[in-house]
């Protein structure tokens, strides 16, 4: 069954419902189009993510060979972890991160990385991972790009102008056409 998770990042802002600010709802209505089944949900206490917290909250979803995970930000840290805590059994189609985090920066994310994760075990979990980061992005700094990339023995798609691929950084970003193509070009 073709599904997709979508793991938004840190919410600061307990109030806010982040899952529907940014491109979150915009990508889960174009994957909805191509025929995906999308979970797009609010992460339990968001503002100071935990990698048992989330697992115990997506661990029942129907994880399977044609899965996507999505994740910004720290949802990207979150899904590299999800993906480290998987049965074996349990691999995806692919794995994509924005602007994603391998480590917390005084964030609040620390709860993601409590142990180290598995790295080899990561890229054997899905068949394709993706990592998307901009140059200009005022928060996750190159180091978290280059370390995702060298563990994962892959290249990642690098941008200009996209800052943290949200909408802080212009409307604009309301969409990610880049993560359209990659899902479409699977």
């Amino acid at each position: 069954m073709k599904n997709a998770l979508i793991l938004h990042g840190t919410d600061f802002d307990k109030t806010k419902k982040q899952k529907d600010t940014n491109w979150f709802p915009w990508l889960k209505k174009e994957l909805e189009k191509v025929g995906y089944e999308v979970w797009l949900p609010e992460l339990p206490e968001a503002w100071h993510p935990d990698l048992e917290r989330y697992w115990n909250f997506v661990k029942d979803f129907d994880f399977n060979k044609e899965t996507l995970l999505i994740g910004h930000s720290s949802g990207g840290g979150a899904m590299f972890g999800i993906l480290h805590t998987l049965l074996e059994e349990k691999k995806v189609k692919a794995a994509i991160s924005v602007a994603g985090i391998m480590k917390d920066e005084e964030w609040g994310c620390e709860g993601l990385f409590k142990e180290a994760y598995d790295w080899e075990k990561i890229r054997k979990q899905s068949k394709y991972i993706y990592l998307l980061w901009s140059k200009d992005d005022p928060y996750v700094k190159k180091y978290h790009t280059d370390f995702l990339s060298e563990k994962l023995h892959i290249k990642p798609q690098i941008y200009k102008g996209k800052k943290h691929f949200n909408l802080e950084a212009g409307q604009e970003h309301a969409k990610i056409p880049e993560v359209l193509e990659i899902v479409k070009a699977l």
